[in-house]
């Protein structure tokens, strides 16, 4: 039988959203059933096996709908493994210092339940999708994108491996 297995992401220009659908082929393509969706679109947690949360980090900060949707699930959270994954431009160079810091982004995350794996992902700046002041905040910051696909896919695997120990 297939772990039944959802993908919940946060994101606030899609990059964060492509890492997810990455994820999930890799956990389909090994046999798990994957609903993949957006934070603000997941009513209920309840009948997924284990459950993947990923969200992006602005100034900082995982997205405030991530933190939402984990303080509003966190009782059903506590029944299954979770993963959590982060997209953030501090992983472009993923030095001690910088992956320390982005583990303490995550902080929040961590603190609803333990994750069995946190991916620290490098992140994208595509000024095209960005919006309101953020946007005009980050214009001195050149075009540019940090997403190791292969990393993200081997992490896929590892997740997953945990998930069907």
């Amino acid at each position: 039988m297939s772990k039944k297995i959802l993908i919940a992401y946060g994101t606030a220009a899609g990059s964060t959203g492509e890492v997810a659908e990455v994820i999930a082929e890799e956990i389909t393509q090994m046999g798990g059933e994957v609903e993949v969706k957006p934070v603000e679109d997941i009513h209920s947690v309840e009948n997924f096996d284990a459950i993947v949360i990923g969200t992006s980090v602005r100034a900082f900060r995982i997205l405030p709908k991530t933190k939402k949707f984990l303080k509003r699930h966190r009782k059903a959270l506590q029944k299954v493994p979770v993963a959590y994954f982060l997209v953030c431009l501090t992983m472009s160079d993923p030095t001690p210092e910088n992956i320390d810091k982005a583990t303490g982004f995550a902080k929040p995350m961590i603190s609803i339940k333990e994750p069995v794996s946190l991916g620290l992902f490098g992140g994208c700046m595509n000024h095209e999708k960005l919006s309101g002041f953020f946007a005009k905040s980050m214009k001195g910051i050149p075009e540019q994108d940090h997403r190791d696909w292969e990393q993200i896919r081997s992490w896929a695997k590892e997740v997953f491996g945990k998930f069907t120990g």
